[in-house]
């Protein structure tokens, strides 16, 4: 390729050196010729370049996207004292005779990194005081992964209602880690008197008449409500029909006197209409009379 082009340099060149000379050619045909030459030269030099060939775009590598990596959460370390609830027997809201006693029993698994130890208490922290509640150590140590029975013996309050009373579990440094309760209902029972006591400071006088026997009747009832009543004497008497309310169960005290002018034996009773219809006494009274 190279040698080609060097010849046609050579040919351009002595056709040029020529016309410039002088051949016997008139200026008009010498341009002519000298035009010609060189149209003649481009034409074979263009048909001496190499084809160029076309280079196909090769296309471009997609790079596969990359994996995020997601940090995973640490674990939170276990503290010394944690604790699990598993059961409890009976369930919180059972129900009970007034009086009537009943077993509590929780079961709590020790899920922490310490051992509960003879130290630790269960501790009688607020709520209702039963009889049966107390603050008390444990009686076995309770090592991670093992399970405690914790047990009480309660008897029921003799007032109908809802009762609550709750503890928590004390660590050996006397730090509070848990929280347990128990909660039950005492049935109420139907309004009723449960008891009339009569009483007299002299049950016995001798002494000139007219005598006067003071007298008083402490009436007791088992919760709230409205008793009526009236006394009966053993002359044949009675008294008007009477109330008394109690706002709640307790005893109330009533009052009364009654004059005798004869010597004899007589009595005092009291008739409960409601709620009991029942009477109570008698107490009895003698006077001598002089």
């Amino acid at each position: 390729m190279k040698k080609s082009f060097s010849i046609i340099f050579i040919t351009v060149f002595a056709t040029l050196l020529l016309s410039a000379c002088g051949f016997n050619m008139g200026a008009k045909n010498n341009e002519t010729v000298i035009a010609t030459n060189i149209a003649m030269t481009v034409s074979a030099m263009n048909a001496l370049q190499p084809t160029q060939t076309a280079i196909p775009v090769q296309p471009t590598n997609t790079l596969p996207p990359v994996a995020t990596i997601t940090a995973q959460p640490t674990a939170t370390p276990q503290s010394c004292n944690e604790v699990m609830f598993i059961s409890e027997n009976p369930l919180d809201g059972a129900e009970f005779d007034p009086g009537e006693t009943f077993t509590k029993r929780w079961r709590f698994k020790n899920t922490g990194t310490c051992t509960w130890n003879t130290n630790y208490k269960v501790v009688y922290y607020s709520g209702d005081d039963i009889e049966g509640a107390a603050t008390t150590k444990l009686a076995n140590s309770t090592a991670p992964g093992e399970v405690l029975d914790i047990v009480y013996d309660f008897k029921a309050p003799a007032e109908g209602g809802t009762y609550y009373t709750l503890f928590k579990l004390q660590d050996d440094k006397g730090v509070n880690f848990a929280q347990f309760w128990v909660q039950f209902k005492v049935k109420s029972e139907d309004f009723a008197v449960t008891n009339v006591t009569l009483s007299t400071e002299h049950a016995i006088i001798t002494g000139s008449c007219p005598q006067t026997f003071d007298y008083q009747a402490v009436i007791k009832t088992n919760n709230a409500g409205t008793v009526t009543y009236y006394l009966s004497f053993s002359d044949g008497n009675t008294s008007s029909t009477k109330s008394l309310t109690f706002s709640e169960a307790g005893s109330k005290t009533i009052s009364g006197s009654w004059e005798l002018n004869a010597s004899g034996d007589y009595w005092i009773k009291l008739y409960i209409d409601e709620p009991n219809h029942q009477m109570f006494g008698p107490l009895n009274l003698s006077l001598t009379c002089y």
